[in-house]
């Protein structure tokens, strides 16, 4: 999903098939990674670091990250 048709990558944007905001899955999209390992990385530097580096920048992704598009033309 993070290439359109051949065209190249289309861009960082916020997956709508994600599970909490879909900031992990557009990641994973956008560096063609497993979602599954960039949903364990996030987690364990949310536990080992605590709220405020992970939690802060998950929550400022959320914000200045755009929806993916609905339709690629």
């Amino acid at each position: 999903m993070g290439y359109s048709y051949g065209y190249g990558r289309t861009g960082l944007y916020r997956s709508r098939d994600g599970i909490l905001f879909g900031i992990c899955r557009g990641i994973a999209e956008y560096f063609d990674i497993s979602v599954f390992w960039t949903r364990v990385i996030v987690l364990v530097s949310f536990i080992l670091t605590g709220f405020f580096p992970v939690g802060a920048a998950y929550l400022l992704a959320v914000l200045l990250m755009k929806p993916e598009p609905r339709y690629r033309y």
